[in-house]
């Protein structure tokens, strides 16, 4: 997630959207319960677990023609007014044409967060629930430095995978299985 606090003002989604639309914006901006964060460069850690992340299931996603996945997409659900979110890396199903301008008017099936050394716990389960709430149907959270993955899924349910687990995807993609020691870099 890496993000730090812009401004502590409430701006409106009109507000927010002129100022990322402004050259000199900055594009890691969300937009946080009305608040603007801005999201931190990733550590080369972070980087690596999304783009381990991505490969595995970006690759099964696209092998069996489900969806589309990627990195840093910028989601807005039409009739919230308060999020604007850029998931570290997420996917959505049977997607056909891609948006080319301006946010996904939903939210993803699935989106990433990996835990920067400035995260919080409490800041990293708000966005979970927000995304959650305006229609993802699973979120993980990774942990590197625990190397664990909290798997919070749309029902209420809640797992926590450690790097002996393995992590299905349940009914959102059956069959499909990630081993949790293929997101971490290997230690030394």
């Amino acid at each position: 997630m890496t993000t730090t606090m812009v401004e502590r003002t409430k701006m409106s989604m009109e507000e927010f959207e002129r100022l990322i639309a402004s050259p000199e914006a900055e594009s890691r901006l969300e937009l946080i319960d009305g608040e603007v964060v801005e999201k931190a460069m990733a550590t080369q850690e972070h980087s690596w677990i999304v783009q381990r992340v991505g490969l595995k299931i970006g690759a099964y996603i696209l092998d069996n023609g489900l969806g589309e996945g990627g990195p840093e997409t910028r989601y807005r659900k039409l009739e919230d007014h308060a999020n604007s979110l850029l998931p570290d890396w997420s996917f959505m199903l049977n997607v056909t044409e891609p948006v080319t301008r301006g946010a996904v008017p939903s939210m993803p099936d699935f989106a990433l967060e990996v835990q920067s050394p400035d995260d919080s716990m409490p800041q990293m389960r708000r966005k979970a629930a927000i995304y959650l709430s305006l229609g993802a149907r699973l979120v993980w959270l990774v942990l590197p430095r625990q190397r664990i993955v909290i798997a919070l899924w749309a029902d209420g349910d809640e797992q926590l995978y450690g790097v002996d687990d393995s992590a299905d995807f349940r009914d959102l993609l059956p069959g499909f299985m990630v081993a949790i020691r293929d997101v971490f870099p290997k230690q030394r």
